[in-house]
């Protein structure tokens, strides 16, 4: 009787503890839920996150409030949500440079495989190599000619996103030149920056150039991707330039460490369903990103874990010096 009264005490025990995560997954979500961007509107976090966001309204019947939160290359939201409450009502939208910055910083405040749980992978977007519509330059053999004999400017993303890093690895380690590395708080600035000419050339996600490019006030060279965007048939990549060793960039949404995995999964779920369906395809496709295949939380952490190495061999290779 006794083992029998033991039995029943530690399973109430179990349940108690149990059951408070389980109700809340299945009320969640009970209020709005807000998608910090790092970056300013334009760039492909951003876009991105819009276009989930609206997706995620209709199936969880609950609002998804974007907000941007610029500064540090993505590091003000970042570490905001790192430390807020991981109740799934608090999510990042971000972009390699999240898996970038811990690598070349010191104080970027959070560790990505620690500090955070992916809950999607929801893009992968090009980088673009272009220079101003008054630089001569028409390929990216040009372009390397044209900088031995002219100083020049290279517009990013930001310090420590995927176009500042390949930019460096470009223009600092592959040609050896002298250009001056101007990074702005995204892709969007960093876009208008270059039609202006000022600075001449800009390295960055294809988001941040590629209406420009279509009205003829930037010129795109070459992109970083596995493969020729069908919106620029005639644009090769970089790969095909000569430079298979750059590699494009990615949008993922991130929860705290710690929030529910049951409501990851329904996160997970209802985000991977948005991306299976030919209108959202679309939707990404019109903006020069591709909409990605479906992956489980589980199948993210490597995801993850993978880009981590990749980029930190890439940081060693570079020489890049890591920063304060």
């Amino acid at each position: 009787m006794k083992a029998i009264l033991f039995f029943l005490a530690r399973a109430l025990v179990l349940l108690a503890a149990v059951a408070p995560a389980a109700f809340a997954a299945d009320a969640y979500p009970s209020k709005p839920i807000r998608l910090l961007v790092g970056f300013p509107p334009g760039g492909p976090a951003d876009i991105a996150a819009r276009i989930i966001a609206l997706g995620l309204q209709d199936i969880i019947k609950q609002n998804v409030v974007v907000e941007n939160r610029t500064g540090a290359g993505g590091n003000i939201a970042t570490q905001f949500v790192a430390q807020a409450a991981a109740d799934g009502y608090t999510l990042l939208a971000a972009t390699a440079s999240f898996t970038l910055n811990p690598l070349i910083s010191t104080n970027a405040g959070y560790d990505a495989l620690k500090d955070f749980v992916p809950v999607a992978l929801v893009a992968t977007q090009a980088n673009a190599l272009a220079v101003s519509s008054s630089v001569g330059a028409k390929t990216v053999e040009e372009l390397q000619g044209l900088i031995k004999t002219h100083k020049m400017a290279v517009a990013t993303s930001g310090v420590g996103t995927s176009s500042d890093l390949s930019a460096t690895n470009l223009f600092k380690v592959l040609w050896a030149s002298d250009v001056t590395m101007v990074p702005y708080r995204g892709a969007g600035p960093a876009g208008v920056a270059l039609a202006s000419g000022e600075p001449q050339i800009g390295f960055m996600t294809i988001t941040g150039v590629l209406p420009l490019h279509q009205q003829g006030k930037v010129r795109i060279l070459a992109v970083v991707n596995d493969k020729r965007l069908p919106g620029l048939p005639s644009v090769p990549t970089m790969a095909e330039a000569g430079y298979p060793q750059l590699t494009p960039s990615w949008t993922a949404v991130f929860a705290p460490a710690g929030t529910p995995a049951a409501i990851v999964k329904r996160l997970n779920e209802a985000t991977n369903a948005l991306m299976a369906t030919s209108e959202f395809k679309e939707k990404f496709a019109q903006q020069a990103m591709l909409a990605a295949d479906s992956r489980t939380p589980a199948q993210l952490v490597d995801y993850l874990r993978t880009e981590v190495q990749t980029w930190e061999r890439l940081v060693k290779s570079a020489g890049i010096s890591i920063k304060q």
